[in-house]
């Protein structure tokens, strides 16, 4: 089995639906520069660690990470990150409606996050 693995948890569901095409990551900097668009990489549903956990779909990064603080981040990232999609499925994102997290996660302006764009390949 090819690529390295990125967890998706709550938006599994969003992934899987081709709704959500970014995320983000608080991963060391060398960790993630060692990511580069094109690579082809696991999806799972949580962490492999966890019992249970699977490979649920297969994507391809469409760039190469970028650092964002997390209060810089655009409003169609609502959509991009899977949140408009959890909210028409009257799903909950930590906890939360996804209006209310989207915006509280917006809210912790002191973190530099990982940009991680991306297409789903196949499922499974």
């Amino acid at each position: 089995m090819k690529g390295r693995i990125i967890s998706f948890a709550y938006t599994t569901p969003a992934l899987l639906a081709g709704r959500k095409t970014r995320t983000r990551r608080l991963w060391d900097d060398d960790y993630a520069r060692s990511f580069h668009e094109g690579d082809i990489c696991q999806a799972w549903d949580r962490s492999p660690r966890i019992k249970g956990a699977k490979r649920v779909a297969m994507i391809s990064l469409t760039t190469n990470p970028k650092k964002q603080h997390i209060s810089k981040m655009p409003d169609e990232d609502y959509e991009k990150e899977g949140f408009a999609y959890l909210a028409e499925k009257h799903l909950t994102i930590f906890g939360d409606s996804p209006d209310k997290a989207f915006q509280s996660w917006r809210d912790k302006g002191d973190k530099e996050y990982w940009v991680i764009d991306f297409k789903l390949e196949d499922e499974g």
